[in-house]
């Protein structure tokens, strides 16, 4: 509608500049249609560079995630470098069980991505949005016509992700997938695994000796003890992939 008010002062400046004979009238008619002409400008030039009659509206959203990579025992959160400089990251994670093609974070000026650790066993990505809107009605009829409503302003991604949980990028994790994939590293592998859990297991049967015969209990200490090796083994191929 600023346009229109544009347009028409415009035509009423030029109409009774050039039309009206009697110049008090003429006086007084370009001089109200001049200000409408000039008052409109600075509304439109206002609300295109300052933003004026809008303002920040912030929506946040909160979803669970999975791991990127669902074919691996491990819960992955990736990230890929973008640009030169390495300030900022795109990064990769699934909303389902089972996901073939994961999901990965915007890249663009408006998105900024945050990943902090949490004791839950649950990960979850909460999502801010912020919005230019119109601030009533009216500012949506007089500048509607920009479509400047519900402009992104900024969005920022907020991961938490459990501390079980591996953060690598994808350079990193193809690496990863690629050792722990050779045949001779999964045959070391699993002898230190046999011997550390032998180990273990005869530490603790002479700390406690009733565990010489209870087969349950040494079932459940040893799939432990397996799953230990295994945890400080992978951070150990991540140290060195870092």
């Amino acid at each position: 509608m600023i346009l229109v008010l544009l347009v028409i002062s415009a035509v009423a400046f030029f109409v009774s500049f050039i039309y009206t004979d009697n110049p008090i009238s003429r006086r007084m008619l370009t001089l109200i249609s001049g200000a409408v002409v000039l008052l409109s400008l600075l509304a439109i030039v206002a609300n295109y560079y300052d933003h004026y009659g809008l303002h920040k509206v912030s929506v946040t959203s909160t979803k669970k995630i999975y791991s990127a990579d669902q074919s691996s025992s491990m819960n992955l959160i990736l990230y890929q470098k973008i640009g030169t400089s390495g300030k900022e990251n795109v990064y990769i994670y699934s909303t389902k069980l089972k996901q073939k093609t994961p999901q990965h974070t915007q890249a663009d000026e408006y998105t900024t991505n945050k990943v902090k650790n949490i004791s839950s066993n649950t990960a979850k990505l909460k999502t801010t949005k912020t919005y230019w809107e119109y601030k009533s009605n009216a500012s949506k009829f007089w500048f509607g016509i920009a479509e400047n409503g519900h402009e992104l302003v900024k969005r920022v991604n907020n991961f938490e992700i459990p501390k079980t949980w591996i953060r690598l990028s994808t350079s990193q994790a193809k690496e990863l997938k690629k050792e722990l994939a050779d045949s001779k590293f999964q045959q070391q592998v699993k002898k230190e695994a046999a011997a550390y859990v032998e180990e273990k297991m005869k530490a603790a049967v002479i700390k406690d000796p009733s565990l010489a015969t209870n087969k349950v209990e040494q079932e459940k200490m040893e799939k432990q003890l397996a799953a230990k090796f295994q945890s400080e083994m992978i951070k150990k191929l991540i140290s060195k992939l870092k």
